[in-house]
């Protein structure tokens, strides 16, 4: 599977987004620039990192969404932002999990 299918892919399961859902031109552009920069590997953490921001995920005055990818990697500083989140919420859950297993 190509790299960008592999991310898009990723991406609708950690969303559940329907079958349907497709990677248009704007999401491969969007996909292509930022795995050309960030990798693989960072683009999945910064999808998962979006998944673990309340905001994001709707718990927001409009409880709206804001999970596309076009959002995600609209630019270097949304895809830090989210990489951000990722690392903290990690880390958050592994200093929990070790305390709790002391």
């Amino acid at each position: 599977m190509e790299t960008i299918e592999l991310v898009f892919e990723h991406w609708k399961s950690t969303f559940n987004k329907r079958s349907s859902t497709i990677l248009d031109e704007a999401r491969q552009k969007k996909l292509s620039a930022a795995i050309k920069a960030y990798g693989v590997e960072s683009c999945k953490k910064a999808i998962e990192g979006c998944s673990m921001s309340p905001w994001h995920t709707g718990q927001n005055p409009g409880n709206k969404k804001y999970t596309d990818l076009t959002l995600i990697f609209r630019n270097a500083a949304k895809v830090e932002m989210f990489l951000d989140i990722y690392e903290q919420e990690s880390k958050a859950h592994d200093d929990m999990e070790d305390w709790l297993n002391s």
